[in-house]
């Protein structure tokens, strides 16, 4: 007698239609969430922003009529140092870019291309610092600065700013270095370069993503600190933008369409940099160069 074979049961196959919809039905909801986030984060730095020009009843009812002012922007430039503040902050800033770029670029380029003894463990030891909290490197930072007489000079706090910033520009630019074949430097080397025109001519022009991506970082962390700059600086003409902000509170009353105005103009200068330079931390975003 023949055996009964059941039959086989076959998963229905997805249709080339089928798959198309469904990858933009997963598209579609990524970037609906991409843009609900989005939302969320402007919330405040909009809120912040219309706030500024709303004068001096910054927390009045939400139902009233929106009547733009320019008081507090009249304040701020008029009755406050902030255009001080603003140029001691670019002197302190541009200090640690000009210091720390060229520095982190050349020391990148010497953990990613020579094997020396002890690399491993100086590199290690440089991502430490990343570890440690500033408020617990602020103590020692001081007694130094009190023994080399450097409080109240901005070039001194660039200085800081750049030792601060810099072992995340040598992580950004040897990662870059990383992946660009070795082929290249010893191409230059037969062609009779030294080192210096190896990296400066070859292999500089192809790591430029990560050198602009850490002079933008480096600018924008040194720009936002408070705690440094509080420490290190004591003078009222020499304060930068961040430590006179804090000056708008007072111990009975609070200024705060002032400090809504200021954080508005404050927060430009770093809206700028990160726009001017996106293209770059596309590419470091995606990882590098790939040999």
């Amino acid at each position: 007698m023949p055996r009964r074979t059941k039959p086989r049961r076959t998963k229905p196959r997805r249709t080339k239609l089928g798959r198309t919809k469904l990858g933009r039905t997963k598209l579609l909801a990524w970037n609906l969430g991409a843009l609900v986030i989005c939302f969320v984060m402007l919330v405040p730095f909009l809120w912040t922003v219309l706030e500024s020009f709303h004068g001096s009843d910054v927390f009045g009812s939400v139902f009233t009529v929106f009547r733009p002012s320019l008081s507090n922007y009249r304040f701020v430039f008029s009755q406050t140092q902030l255009l001080r503040q603003f140029g001691n902050s670019f002197i302190a800033c541009l200090t640690a870019m000009v210091l720390s770029v060229p520095v982190t670029a050349m020391a990148a380029y010497g953990y990613s291309r020579f094997r020396f003894r002890g690399r491993r463990v100086l590199f290690f030891g440089v991502l430490v610092t990343q570890i440690l909290p500033a408020t617990a490197l602020v103590i020692p930072l001081y007694k130094v600065w009190s023994l080399g007489h450097l409080f109240n000079n901005l070039l001194a706090l660039g200085v800081a700013y750049a030792a601060f910033n810099m072992a995340l520009g040598i992580l950004l630019v040897k990662n870059f270095l990383d992946n660009l074949p070795i082929s290249l430097d010893e191409a230059a080397l037969i062609d009779g370069c030294t080192r210096w025109k190896t990296f400066w001519y070859v292999l500089r022009p192809l790591v430029t993503p990560a050198i602009a991506a850490t002079a933008v970082f480096v600018f924008v962390n040194a720009w936002q600190d408070y705690l440094l700059a509080s420490s290190l600086i004591t003078n009222n003409s020499d304060f930068t933008v961040n430590v006179g902000l804090y000056s708008f509170e007072g111990a009975v009353t609070t200024n705060w369409g002032a400090i809504l105005a200021t954080s508005v103009l404050v927060s430009l200068p770093s809206v700028v940099m990160f726009a001017t330079a996106q293209r770059y931390f596309v590419r470091v975003v995606t990882g590098g160069v790939k040999g």
